[in-house]
């Protein structure tokens, strides 16, 4: 491959024989090289190959003042995520993740401790992408030795939940707070506790995320089942009058009209939450 931009001295813009534009990392990789020179491919620790051109830019910028350790280290994390996730993850994790870990363990050496007010919101919505913090804090410990505490887990789960989400998606934690709030009026029609391991809660959960998408974006469900909504109404009136609570409160907090879909939708994750934890109070 021939290089075509020096970044530093661990990483170079090349392209190979298809013409595509890779970031090529390595310790010395660049030391006393020019663009225009044939790279040494056996020198190459890793090659990162950037979908979105926009992306590709800033991670390159990014990448020109961040220890080569660090975005090896969150390179292998986000690896092991690809591999774990059944979501695809955006690219610009690779920048968003890298920066914060970064910080992250500098923070560790340095001894400053961190608080995050959503973990047990962040645990609860997102025990999978909670599960891939957990693998990164393990892989950090490997690789440093350094140990993050559960909130720094949370903040770094975050970053994979708005990988899931895509860059475009609206900010995340305008996300996590209606799906917190929506979720405390289903809990509030429920007699009996919520097991919040159970899959009916996280269905309704991961549901809510992508309704909080659609209402932060402006964007509407067709209103095509009028008559499965009036069917379903019909056949689950609890599920109803706990459905409307969640209507009247995104009516009254948000610029959204509910479409009868969405409400349909709703009700019948509440009928699943009714039958496994009894019957709402309504």
């Amino acid at each position: 491959m021939n290089i075509v931009k020096v970044l530093n001295n661990n990483a170079v813009v090349c392209k190979g024989e298809d013409g595509t534009e890779k970031i090529a990392m390595g310790r010395g990789l660049a030391f006393g090289q020019k663009a225009g020179m044939v790279l040494d491919d056996s020198r190459i620790e890793k090659l990162f190959v950037l979908k979105n051109e926009e992306t590709n830019s800033r991670f390159q910028k990014f990448i020109e003042n961040i220890p080569l350790e660090d975005i090896l280290l969150s390179e292998k994390i986000i690896s092991h995520a690809k591999q774990k996730c059944s979501k695809e993850l955006d690219d610009s994790i690779y920048i968003t993740l890298t920066d914060h870990l970064s910080a992250a363990m500098e923070r560790v050496r340095k001894n400053i401790t961190v608080t995050n007010p959503l973990t047990s919101a962040i645990k609860s919505f997102y025990p999978d992408e909670f599960q891939l913090g957990l693998d990164a804090s393990d892989i950090i410990k490997q690789e440093t030795g350094i140990t993050f505490c559960i909130d720094e887990i949370a903040f770094i789960t975050m970053h994979f939940v708005t990988a899931e989400l895509g860059e475009s998606t609206p900010e995340f934690n305008s996300i996590l707070t209606f799906v917190q709030k929506v979720s405390d009026i289903a809990r509030s029609c429920l007699k009996n506790e919520v097991d919040e391991e159970s899959n009916s809660w996280q269905r309704f959960l991961t549901h809510l995320s992508f309704f909080a998408q659609r209402i932060m974006t402006h964007k509407e469900r067709p209103d095509k089942n009028a008559i499965l909504y009036e069917a379903v109404a019909k056949s689950f009136p609890d599920a109803f009058v706990s459905m409307q609570k969640i209507v009247d409160y995104v009516q009254a907090n948000y610029s959204y009209t509910v479409p009868d879909d969405e409400k349909t939708y709703l009700m019948i994750h509440l009928n699943r939450l009714q039958i496994e934890f009894g019957k709402f109070d309504t």
